[in-house]
């Protein structure tokens, strides 16, 4: 057989699984915000994520880690003369922390800053995770406490679109990774983070600091944004990831969210329109600055970096 049928066979394999396994199995959810369908999975989800990523997913994470401490830092520590300011925590809240593979390399990032900084030392810091799913948070913090990191991480189960009982302007830093697009009510969970980040007109009232936003998402990419590689990642991303995961998890139906939550999301333009256009608290001024968006593996996972302003 020829080089041509191979490659007409790897194209047209997923795609007809993918239509198959629509046709079988049972439509997932359309709200993948609960947490439910990520308790099946729990056990094997860090070992699938690395198959279906072919391993670049922690390399992903550490492009928005890297961004996130450094910013934050630099904009609320480093550059500071006020003692009272080193002397407090910096915080960071993990949404949609899963097993908490961001968590702990924040941890991680955070201990390097820290070693090559003798002369200014950053504060202590806090990393509070928040997942829907109890059996994520349970792997979570098996991994947490494997690490050493029980003094910088606690991880617990919540929702993003209600933080009940974190203050407002409580956080030096919000991240989310690959977790937003599972949310039909986007708005909500972005009000939510606006509400708990540091806000420039808090800076002085004892507090400190000035909130980072950082969100990792998937997307499918078109030719002018990957060339002929980001079309392979977008047929990659819609066809063969479902297949993937479906057989590796033994959860069908559960992993065929990733093609349709995945195709439902907004492309990045739209995405910041929407971060940029949200209205937020009681007065509806509450909005963010998109800083920077930055694109990784060929288009298809973008990474959005915003600050939140008032209007």
């Amino acid at each position: 057989m020829s080089h041509y049928y191979y490659f007409v066979l790897l194209l047209v394999l997923p795609l007809a699984t993918t239509v198959i396994m629509n046709l079988v199995f049972p439509k997932p959810p359309t709200d993948f915000g609960t947490g439910s369908m990520f308790d099946h999975i729990a056990t094997r989800y860090d070992f699938i994520n690395r198959a279906l990523a072919l391993n670049l997913d922690i390399g992903w994470r550490k492009v928005m880690v890297k961004n996130v401490i450094t910013s934050s830092l630099e904009q609320n520590f480093l550059t500071s003369n006020s003692n009272s300011d080193k002397k407090k925590s910096f915080r960071v809240l993990d949404l949609a922390t899963g097993t908490a593979d961001v968590s702990i390399l924040l941890a991680k990032e955070y201990r390097a800053v820290g070693a090559h900084d003798n002369e200014q030392p950053p504060p202590q810091l806090e990393i509070l995770g928040i997942d829907p799913s109890e059996n994520m948070i349970q792997v979570g913090r098996k991994k947490v406490e494997n690490q050493g990191l029980q003094d910088e991480i606690v991880l617990e189960i919540g929702d993003a679109r209600d933080l009940k009982g974190l203050n407002d302007c409580s956080f030096h830093a919000v991240t989310m990774s690959f977790g937003i697009r599972n949310v039909p009510e986007k708005e909500k969970v972005l009000c939510e983070m606006h509400r708990v980040l540091k806000m420039e007109a808090t800076a002085n009232n004892g507090e400190g600091g000035v909130g980072k936003l950082a969100i990792l998402e998937f997307t499918e990419p078109t030719y002018s944004e990957g060339g002929v590689m980001g079309l392979a990642a977008r047929i990659f991303i819609r066809f063969v990831v479902p297949v993937i995961g479906a057989v590796l998890s033994g959860a069908p139906r559960e992993y065929m969210h990733l093609q349709n939550s995945i195709k439902e999301f907004p492309p990045p333009k739209k995405f910041v329109a929407l971060m940029e256009g949200v209205q937020c608290g009681n007065d509806g001024r509450g909005t963010f600055q998109v800083d920077e968006v930055k694109f990784l593996n060929f288009g298809s996972v973008v990474l959005y970096l915003a600050s939140p302003t008032i209007s």
